[in-house]
């Protein structure tokens, strides 16, 4: 008796690639944070930690193959090129390695430089908010 095809299908959220690649830029030295819009910047106050915040995915299930934007602030003084390379290699990895997709592009938007210690300034001040 002939084993019957079982049709399989994985399909991921946008969420879910967000949340990869925002997890894995927050790795790279030189990127502060990650920002979102005016919903996550309030969840953020109130205490919610969305690492997927600051990034945007643009899914083609036919093709498996993702479009990344990331919103963030970098250190200042270090090289955003380099931090930028090294963002590219990291996210493009993790997210062949755990969902098999192809990252076709990745686009970064800085926000803001800030020295380490102007940022954990005012990541103190936002919490006291």
């Amino acid at each position: 008796m002939a084993e019957a095809m079982t049709k399989k299908e994985l399909v991921f959220d946008n969420d879910v690639l967000e949340k990869i690649a925002g997890k894995t830029a927050q790795e790279v030295d030189g990127v502060l944070e990650l920002k979102g819009g005016l919903f996550d910047n309030i969840s953020n106050q109130m205490g919610v930690n969305k690492p997927e915040q600051g990034v945007s995915a643009g899914i083609d299930e036919d093709k498996k193959t993702v479009e990344l934007e990331l919103d963030g602030t970098l250190e200042y003084g270090k090289d955003a090129n380099d931090i930028f390379d090294k963002i590219t290699r990291k996210i493009t990895a993790a997210v062949r390695s755990m969902t098999g997709y192809t990252v076709t592009s990745i686009k970064l938007h800085v926000k803001d430089l800030l020295t380490a210690e102007e940022w954990r300034d005012q990541t103190k001040t936002d919490k006291k908010k």
